[in-house]
């Protein structure tokens, strides 16, 4: 049964968000000026081209009329200037709406790119603890789903926005110059639309976060799925698998059902109030003209003016599933922004050990369970020390406490009688080199993934260490040796030879203290023979830890430590601990011998 997922979802501060989007524009000034300025000639020059459309039908019209009376005719001069003022026109608004546009794409492009910096920042510089609060595919969500839903949001509800409001207001005064009656009846529909607008946003905008957040659980089920598929048919859990992700993805079907249920409604709406002010100013535009209160070219102009009119406010509903997108993705964004980075007020730096750890009396809690209690024990510059213990007894909780992956809660942990916590993090970890079980390759060549371990490497640096570790021989028996390219999974190699990766990687770095978190565990027995003699001359004069697999791995340590929840119960060499009668190390021991191995 997989652990319940589900977060409390916190009601959504629009003004809030809408800030926050505000705040990532600021920086952008000039570019807004010169956008909006564009945005005003562009819409200023489509305002006015209908009314000289509408004098071009009206110099037509009475044109006609002195043709059939026979006074006149039409004046084709004056009908062809304005038709060419109004191309002119028409073709000067294209190009500075493509300006604004293009203008309008490099801030919100620039923005998405700032952010993802931002969050892969966030990412390095949490705490493990806040690190392991917070799913994978979730912070990849926000990362790329989060930020192009911005992006998006910026590029094509600001640009409607913007274009829109110039466009009303420029609308509304070239409608009072033709009629003021006309022009009062068609504003009516302005308070009631954005009465509409809000109404709908109020009601549909916890839908669109609901929508996110879902979103953001299905790709950690897409995620789990993919990386764990050998585990879960192993298990024969693909139903179980099934249904964990039809559960969320249901409810992100629903969410985002109800949530393009109600932008939805804004469409009709506002089509059937557009069309009813469209029937009035008819009925009411015949009556005058018939008066001749108003010029037939007028009503001409003054409907192509009412089109203009309800046509941005028609906009701004159509993208206002955009917005709420936008918003709602600016929240999660900034959410995981301001989760407070890992603390390191420390500034004192080391280089080396010179003469030993010390762990006095240490304990641990996480998360309200005690994982280490009471800890202590002294670690000699140069020493081999050894920690065994069943799973879940605290071995790699003391490694992480050491690298200061977590703050102790009580007692001491000191690198030369000097407390870790006075020590740089950066800093403390710098002298430290690691090798775990699960080991960890991107997709690139083996080469850069060796040379991880110290960038300044040469080849020859590289192929050294790769010889060290064991590693050189299966390498250049690869097609393209160091040159071979580990796929997305890096299961294009065996995983003992991944580990021997990780291990020319860690020589490479040539760290003052080692780790090794079952190590060799992943490897055969001959591959571990090989392994281990280049540990022994890696592990010279350096102070290293061994959280062991098998326990010829660790016979040979300077001093083993025996943990169990959380309490070393016995310590000692090898020797020292087999000799103890009912002794849990010897145990242990005895195991081995008949598995060839001890957990």
């Amino acid at each position: 049964m997989r652990p319940d997922r589900r977060m409390v979802s916190k009601p959504n501060d629009m003004r809030k968000s809408l800030g926050q989007v505000l705040s990532l524009l600021k920086d952008y000034k000039l570019k807004l000026i010169i956008t909006f300025i564009c945005a005003v000639i562009s819409t200023s020059f489509t305002v006015i081209a209908p009314l000289l459309i509408g004098q071009a039908t009206t110099v037509i019209y009475n044109g006609i009329n002195e043709m059939i009376n026979k006074t006149g005719s039409i004046d084709f001069e004056i009908l062809f200037n304005l038709l060419i003022i109004a191309a002119i026109l028409y073709i000067i608004s294209a190009i500075f709406t493509y300006l604004q546009s293009w203008f309008l794409t490099q801030i919100s492009t620039e923005i998405s790119y700032k952010l993802r910096k931002r969050l892969i920042e966030k990412v390095n510089q949490l705490s493990m603890k806040d690190f392991d609060k917070n799913k994978r595919g979730d912070i990849l969500s926000r990362i790329t789903n989060d930020v192009d839903s911005l992006q998006t949001g910026i590029t094509s509800t600001f640009l409607q926005f913007m274009t829109a409001i110039i466009t009303i207001v420029g609308v509304f005064v070239m409608m009072l110059s033709i009629n003021i009656w006309l022009t009062l009846i068609t504003i009516i529909l302005v308070p009631i639309s954005f009465i509409v607008i809000s109404i709908v946003m109020k009601r549909s905008q916890k839908y669109y976060k609901d929508q996110l957040r879902y979103k953001g659980m299905v790709n950690s089920q897409i995620e789990e799925t993919f990386g764990g598929q050998d585990i879960i048919r192993t298990f024969n859990q693909e139903d179980d698998s099934f249904e964990s992700f039809k559960n969320d993805n249901d409810k992100w079907y629903d969410y985002e059902w109800k949530s393009q249920f109600y932008s939805s409604l804004m469409g009709p709406i506002m089509n059937f109030i557009s069309n009813l002010s469209y029937v009035i100013i008819a009925v009411i535009g015949a009556i005058l003209v018939l008066e001749n209160a108003i010029m037939v070219g007028d009503i001409l102009a003054f409907f192509q003016y009412i089109q203009n009119f309800t046509q941005p406010i028609q906009q701004i509903t159509r993208v206002m599933n955009l917005v709420q997108t936008a918003l709602a993705a600016t929240e999660r964004i900034f959410e995981f922004l301001e989760i407070d980075v890992e603390e390191d007020k420390s500034t004192l730096k080391i280089e080396d050990i010179y003469d030993e750890i010390t762990f006095e009396n240490v304990s641990f809690a996480y998360e309200d369970t005690e994982i280490i209690k009471n800890l202590t024990f002294k670690v000699k510059k140069g020493e081999k020390i050894a920690i065994v213990g069943h799973t879940g007894a605290g071995k790699s909780t003391i490694i992480k406490l050491l690298m200061r992956f977590y703050d102790i809660d009580n007692g001491k942990i000191s690198i030369d009688g000097v407390n870790i916590n006075e020590y740089n993090k950066n800093s403390l970890r710098s002298i430290m080199g690691m090798v775990l079980q699960e080991t960890w390759l991107f997709s690139d060549t083996i080469k850069e993934n060796i040379k991880y371990g110290n960038l300044e490497a040469t080849d020859a640096d590289i192929i050294n260490a790769s010889k060290i570790a064991y590693a050189h021989n299966f390498i250049t028996q690869l097609p393209e040796g160091y040159d071979t390219v580990l796929n997305e999974d890096t299961d294009n190699i065996s995983s003992g030879q991944k580990q021997l990766l990780t291990i020319a990687r860690t020589i490479l770095s040539d760290k003052k203290i080692l780790i090794l978190d079952e190590a060799t565990s992943s490897v055969d027995t001959r591959t571990e023979k090989l392994i281990q003699d280049a540990m022994d001359r890696l592990m010279e004069d350096k102070t290293s830890f061994i959280i062991a697999h098998r326990l010829s791995t660790i016979k040979n340590a300077d001093k083993i430590l025996v943990l169990d929840n959380g309490k070393i119960i016995e310590e000692g060499t090898h020797k020292d601990l087999i000799t103890i009668e009912n002794g849990y190390y010897k145990g242990l021991y005895k195991q081995f011998e008949v598995e060839g191995g001890v957990n």
